[in-house]
């Protein structure tokens, strides 16, 4: 007996949801290594790293707190922009109109990347990694380091290509680009310079991982995303 169509959607959806939070659980998990390796990370991990180290609170819990704030600053540009443009066309503002970079793979990330990040560090600690040093390199803390690169490349590609919605980092630049009228890439290459920066500057490590991030994370991540959509579009049929 066939499924009607309500419940195949419901089905498709669960599903959805289920690999956008064990692809967020994979990311959260790979950068709580690259911050317990103390090798270096992506500009908006150093960035949490870096408010960790002048606050009293874990670096996932600085994640979540930041993306939380973020999300709020989206729905309240998202709100503005909404209402100017129903006022405009003479319609009534609704509440969907309100969730235009918001959607639930962006409050999937808020609940699970924060939490699943100090897991990641938690359980580094518990694996006792002896130091193997080779000159000034750590090479056991380097080779934990790219495991850690793996998870967040794997788990970045399965969010994107589940496609349920964009982390609140991303939603933040595109409606930069858009309010500066400017291209998205230079755009979302200025803010992650920018939180690099800053992260930094408040103590957060910047080190080999972070170099392997910049050059080569960005080529990884989009072929971990292609390969991934078409395994999942498998995955996800619905009959």
């Amino acid at each position: 007996m066939k499924l009607k169509m309500g419940h195949k959607s419901l089905i498709l959806w669960a599903k959805k949801i289920i690999i956008c939070t064990l692809s967020l659980i994979l990311l959260g998990i790979g950068c709580g290594i690259n911050l317990a390796t103390n090798q270096g990370a992506d500009p908006i991990t150093v960035f949490y790293d870096g408010l960790h180290n002048i606050s009293n609170i874990t670096s996932g819990q600085v994640a979540t707190i930041l993306n939380a704030s973020l999300i709020l600053l989206v729905l309240i540009f998202d709100f503005l922009d909404a209402r100017k443009k129903a006022n405009r066309e003479g319609k009534k503002l609704t509440f969907f109109d309100v969730f235009n970079h918001i959607h639930i793979g962006t409050i999937i990330y808020l609940f699970v990347l924060g939490a699943f990040i100090d897991f990641g560090e938690w359980a580094y600690g518990l694996l006792h990694v002896p130091d193997m040093m080779m000159g000034m390199f750590n090479v056991s803390q380097i080779i934990a380091s790219l495991i850690g690169c793996v998870f967040c490349f794997i788990g970045l590609g399965g969010f994107m290509a589940v496609a349920i919605g964009i982390d609140p980092w991303t939603a933040a630049a595109v409606i930069l680009s858009d309010k500066m009228k400017k291209p998205f890439g230079p755009v979302k290459i200025t803010l992650d310079a920018l939180t690099l920066l800053f992260g930094w500057l408040m103590g957060g490590v910047v080190g080999i991982i972070t170099l392997f991030c910049a050059f080569l994370g960005g080529p990884i991540i989009q072929k971990s995303a292609e390969i991934l959509d078409k395994t999942f579009k498998k995955m996800l049929k619905s009959d």
